[in-house]
């Protein structure tokens, strides 16, 4: 969409994830540089470690991982938009990155790579936004080499909800939202397929921001020189939006954390362990 012709009503109509690209917001997958980082301590990565990104959104997680470790990434999302701005994120970032990292255009519930093809793939948080969960899981197993790694950092609820906060969030976002624990998610995976077995599982908490904090961000992207220069009527438009949205998200943080859960494909089924520590 040319940004030059946006106006109040584009605005106010746009898909979220067309929203977020237009903000160029760094969309960072649950947990952000911290789930990176644990990552790299949980799992071994190399040179010859090749990782997909599913929902790899504005880039974030991609690119991240490509300047802390030395592996291959592969980024894939539904939005076209999205896969825009990480391609242009990409073509600023350093040779040695732009070489090893690709974006395009796909589903998990058809990923364009052979089976067997990867040594880890991270999800984020984008299954939670899946109708067909099990789909994308039997996905993430086919194209994951025996042995390799599937990382889940999904959005986990420690306390349920009220219904309007699940309603409003499922608007916004244009899906319906499930409030899961993180034992639904390991639920969800093992009644997808028992090649996978849990690994690792790291719960963490979330917190609110201060109504001052979330203005301050809201302003930080009307500042932003790609925003800044638009007619007064459409940044309005953006500010509302964004402001909306970003209450929305944060009293939901009252009952919200999200879970470093990792999994591998076994080619075996082991005996249980017993004397492990708690």
């Amino acid at each position: 969409m040319d940004q030059n012709r946006l106006t109040k009503t584009d605005i106010e109509q746009m898909s979220y994830t067309d929203f977020i690209a237009l903000l160029d917001e760094t969309n960072r997958c649950p947990g952000g540089k911290k789930t990176i980082r644990r990552i790299r301590e949980l799992v071994h990565i190399d040179d010859k470690t090749k990782i997909l990104d599913v929902g790899s959104n504005t880039g974030f997680t991609s690119l991240e991982l490509a300047r802390i470790t030395p592996a291959n990434i592969s980024g894939i999302d539904v939005s076209e938009s999205c896969v825009s701005q990480a391609k242009k994120s990409l073509s600023k970032d350093t040779e040695s990155i732009r070489s090893r990292v690709t974006f395009q255009v796909a589903s998990a519930y058809s990923i364009p790579f052979p089976n067997d093809n990867f040594d880890l793939i991270m999800v984020g948080g984008a299954t939670g936004f899946m109708d067909d969960k099990s789909k994308a899981i039997s996905e993430y197993l086919r194209v994951l080499r025996p042995w390799g790694f599937l990382v889940m950092s999904p959005l986990t609820y420690h306390t349920q909800p009220p219904q309007q906060i699940v309603d409003n969030i499922s608007e916004i976002i244009g899906t319906t939202i499930k409030p899961m624990t993180t034992k639904d998610w390991v639920n969800t995976v093992d009644a997808a397929t028992k090649d996978f077995e849990l690994y690792f599982n790291e719960p963490h908490n979330l917190s609110p921001r201060t109504s001052r904090e979330i203005d301050e961000y809201v302003d930080y992207f009307l500042k932003k020189d790609h925003v800044k220069n638009l007619p007064e009527v459409v940044r309005g438009a953006i500010r509302n939006r964004w402001l909306s949205i970003l209450k929305v998200f944060n009293e939901n943080h009252k009952f919200l954390g999200y879970s470093i859960i990792v999994f591998r494909k076994r080619l075996v089924v082991e005996d249980p362990e017993l004397f492990i520590s708690t």
